[in-house]
């Protein structure tokens, strides 16, 4: 696997291929820590290098078959893959209406109806919450979501999780979302106490005690 690792100034490192890597501040992520990563699809380049360096934990979620059989096929030590989509705290023990990626080449699959990719097709997803993740796992450092829409949902689940960083991709670009909505969203999680960095948010206190 080709690992692409860029490093942004002195504070945050790229990890993961073009498609699937994401920034993070690695002085924020302890050694043997867990971390929630939504949304692997078919490509876990971000948490392998996680792994490699950190020795983190994944919890790897993701409700799509061709997910689940993709990590049955690449499954490291170190990974738990939950085959299910992560919703809000208020949606506890609802099964999610999940549209099918109208290309069948693709992975990707969404609850919004209006995704540009979302065909007529649907299944019920089995879902996880925040909480539910919370009251499982311990030393939690990173909340990654890649969840094609969804993500707006949890903005307030992921700001009370008080997890010390988040990385958020946004889909104003193909869900039906505005970029009104995603600076929204973003204002949200900063005047809760994050500074931003693109996709990338760091609780306040520890952006500054690790200055770029």
């Amino acid at each position: 696997m080709t690992v692409n690792k860029q490093t942004d100034g002195n504070r945050l490192t790229r990890l993961g291929t073009k498609y699937g890597g994401n920034r993070v501040d690695l002085d924020l992520i302890p050694e043997g820590s867990t971390v929630i990563s939504a949304g692997v699809g078919e490509d876990i380049s971000f948490d392998l290098e996680l792994i490699r360096l950190k020795e983190c934990r994944i919890i790897g979620i993701d409700p799509t078959e061709k997910s689940k059989r993709y990590i049955e096929r690449h499954q490291p030590d170190n990974f738990i893959f939950i085959n299910k989509a992560l919703v809000s705290n208020d949606r506890a023990g609802q099964k999610l209406k999940m549209y099918v990626n109208k290309n069948p080449k693709h992975v990707s699959d969404s609850e919004v109806s209006s995704h540009r990719a979302a065909s007529n097709k649907f299944y019920m997803a089995e879902t996880i919450t925040l909480n539910e993740l919370f009251s499982k796992y311990e030393n939690i450092s990173l909340i990654k979501l890649d969840i094609e829409g969804s993500e707006y949902k949890m903005v307030d689940d992921v700001i009370a999780s008080n997890v010390q960083q988040m990385s958020i991709e946004f889909h104003d670009f193909c869900s039906g979302y505005s970029s009104g909505d995603t600076e929204a969203a973003a204002k949200s999680i900063m005047s809760s106490g994050y500074y931003r960095f693109g996709n990338t948010f760091i609780r306040r206190g520890n952006a500054e005690n690790n200055p770029s």
